[in-house]
């Protein structure tokens, strides 16, 4: 997703210049920056950079307070820029290809997407790795096997592959599609801390015995599984914790009533009627009205305006580019005047957006690299 969360906008109005701000040039011409510039966005299509041609890098001198750097394509010498600056410590890399050997920086959060992903090698100092639509064959070596990272698969789909070389993981958080197989984690381990988010109905996790293997799980999440069977939830020794975050009320029930008197604490947030499921099932934004039903509501109206938008583009269309950013910008502007009334899009409302946005735009097969302006610049939660 880009810019998780803050966004890099650079100054364009010099009359109102201050004093705290400087002058850089990455290769892209002259832009004037705020001295305290914290997130960085140098992916080249939003021009900081040229897309073709020397980054000048020297310029991250200018900016001695930078955390984030965002990134989109190939290395271009990144890698290095980054490790000479340790006080670099988030790197958000979209359409990244090839190799990736980040043991030279001092990165803590590193966040990867991109098709031709092969490889990635983290340095020591990082914590949280996140994957967002991981190929199959990617291979990840990470210190102690993963053994002490917050993993994070977002591959939004039921296609789900844990890459080689994680298989030590304690903390993981996965966000599919409508459907996975608890055997797809068979290989983590030593795993402790699950989170598993499902971005489309119905929410069913299949093959539930298999999660009795890892014997070590300590918290369970589940979002929007209101296909799950608590029949045929397994037992495990080390639960202490199980939060399900959207799920039908006659689930809850039966999973109150089945834990009663053990040692798991169960939390229950946004249990809903058959009713309400059989009006709402199908619209990515339905639980946001458990924050507040005004702001829920108001989003999903802005999805279902989207969403007829989108379908009534014909693929063959000469202007479907056109159209589809006008229905595209048009969601993330109803969302902007939902965040400004009632203030609630936090970080995980944001990576939901970002999903729904993604996956609107996937209908009409819109560049990556394109959604992620469309959806950056005209954001302001």
């Amino acid at each position: 997703m880009p810019a998780a969360f803050g966004r890099f906008r650079p100054v364009g109005d010099v009359r109102r210049v201050r004093s705290a701000d400087v002058e850089v040039n990455f290769g892209g011409g002259p832009k004037r920056l705020a001295r305290s510039t914290r997130v960085l966005n140098l992916r080249p299509a939003d021009g900081l950079v040229p897309v073709d041609g020397q980054v000048h890098w020297s310029q991250l001198d200018a900016l001695p307070q930078c955390l984030t750097v965002e990134w989109s394509g190939p290395e271009r010498g990144i890698i290095e820029a980054v490790a000479a600056r340790p006080g670099i410590r988030f790197l958000y890399w979209d359409d990244a290809v090839g190799d990736i050997d980040l043991t030279s920086t001092n990165l803590g959060t590193v966040r990867l997407n991109g098709a031709g992903l092969r490889s990635v090698r983290l340095p020591k100092s990082v914590g949280t790795l996140l994957l967002r639509r991981p190929p199959a064959a990617l291979r990840v070596e990470a210190p102690e096997m993963g053994h002490g990272l917050d993993l994070r698969l977002f591959p939004y789909t039921s296609d789900l592959v844990v890459p080689d070389g994680l298989h030590r993981t304690r903390k993981v958080w996965l966000w599919v599609g409508g459907e996975m197989s608890a055997a797809v984690l068979a290989g983590l381990t030593d795993l402790e801390d699950l989170r598993l988010t499902f971005g489309e109905p119905p929410g069913v996790l299949t093959d539930l015995p298999e999660l009795g293997r890892h014997q070590r799980l300590h918290s369970l999440q589940l979002d929007d599984a209101y296909g799950l069977d608590p029949e045929n939830l397994p037992e495990l020794p080390s639960l202490r914790h199980l939060t399900l975050n959207g799920t039908r009320r006659a689930t809850a029930t039966a999973v109150k009533a089945r834990l009663k008197g053990g040692a798991v604490t169960v939390s229950v947030n946004g249990a809903k009627s058959e009713a309400w499921l059989a009006a709402h099932m199908d619209n990515p934004f339905r639980d946001w009205v458990e924050d507040s039903e005004a702001f829920g509501q108001a989003a999903c109206a802005a999805y279902n305006r989207a969403r007829r938008a989108v379908d009534a583009i014909a693929p063959e269309a000469p202007d479907r580019l056109d159209a589809a950013e006008r229905a595209l910008r048009g969601l993330v502007a109803e969302l902007n005047v939902a965040d400004d009334e009632h203030g609630l899009i936090d970080t995980n409302y944001r990576e939901q957006a970002w999903a729904v946005f993604c996956d609107l735009a996937k209908r009409l097969c819109v560049p990556e690299t394109q959604v992620t302006s469309w959806f950056d610049e005209g954001r302001r939660f």
